[in-house]
């Protein structure tokens, strides 16, 4: 097995690499600026190894309602052209989706099986791209996740402690529901999947907001004596961060099947926040 990553600039890509090199798996990472996904014949002069992991996306939520072309590019032609390159050169192919394929009407966790119906433009190209990719590689394996965080990487979770050290007062979203995703622990799982086809749903922990996720990190910084500024972690609701895009209110995935596959269920949101921390304050000395 090589596993060609698409998409390795980005947060989990990274974390991609650093699995191959740990387990010792022959990988070939191509950036952004390598290879074009959207560009079907540069795919193909560029195809190695034997298995695809594509992380490429555009996932600027708000920037899709704004650049819709580029969105649908991307996220929807992308992933077909992947699924003609897999089926004509034999390769295995593994696509990452999102959770933002669904509405947030359903309340609880969200299957495979339940019918997508995405708000924005950003779900409904991501929704796209993996029908698209399923018409053409029918052995596809398409992996939907949700708040991706590392150590690394512009997004709420990624940027908490530096808020938490540099602002006296947070405000947090306390009435959308979803579960983050550790990105080493997504890389793991991918890996294992890179072999299997179907859909999957794959994410730490259990549901909460950002309000928990903020409290949880407040209080878990306070435990290691890290110097905080903030002093208060306010809950309020969407509608204090006015967004071009709509966002489904709860897009929490259900993972029992991934952990049935794996023989093993995704990490529980406090086990994967310690460790965040080990590594940070560890990397910080």
């Amino acid at each position: 097995m090589k596993i060609w990553i698409l998409g390795a600039a980005g947060q989990l890509g990274s974390a991609l690499i650093d699995r191959c090199q740990i387990e010792k798996i022959p990988f070939v990472a191509s950036k952004r600026s390598d290879i074009d996904i959207t560009d079907l014949e540069q795919l193909k002069k560029g195809a190695q190894g034997t298995h695809i992991i594509n992380c490429a996306a555009y996932t600027d939520v708000d920037g899709a309602e704004k650049n819709s072309k580029r969105a649908y590019a991307v996220n929807s032609i992308g992933p077909e052209n992947l699924g003609i390159l897999a089926r004509e050169e034999g390769m295995k192919i593994l696509h990452v989706s999102t959770d933002y394929v669904f509405d947030g009407e359903k309340r609880i966790p969200y299957e495979e099986a339940d019918r997508p119906n995405p708000l924005g433009v950003y779900g409904k190209s991501k929704w796209e791209g993996e029908e698209r990719l399923l018409d053409q590689m029918h052995s596809a394996c398409i992996v939907r996740t949700s708040w991706i965080f590392g150590h690394t990487g512009k997004n709420f979770i990624s940027s908490l402690l530096s808020k938490l050290k540099n602002e006296a007062h947070l405000e947090a979203v306390e009435d959308q529901i979803n579960r983050a995703t550790y990105n080493r622990d997504l890389a793991y799982a991918l890996i294992d999947l890179c072999c299997h086809s179907g859909i999957f749903h794959f994410a730490n922990g259990e549901p909460q907001s950002r309000f928990d996720i903020a409290s949880d990190f407040y209080e878990e910084a306070m435990a290691r004596n890290i110097p905080l500024k903030c002093q208060k972690i306010s809950p309020v609701s969407a509608g204090s961060f006015p967004s071009v895009s709509p966002r489904p209110q709860y897009s929490a995935l259900d993972t029992k099947k991934v952990a049935l596959v794996l023989g093993r269920k995704p990490r529980m949101w406090k086990t994967i926040l310690g460790e965040y921390f080990d590594h940070v304050t560890s990397s910080r000395r």
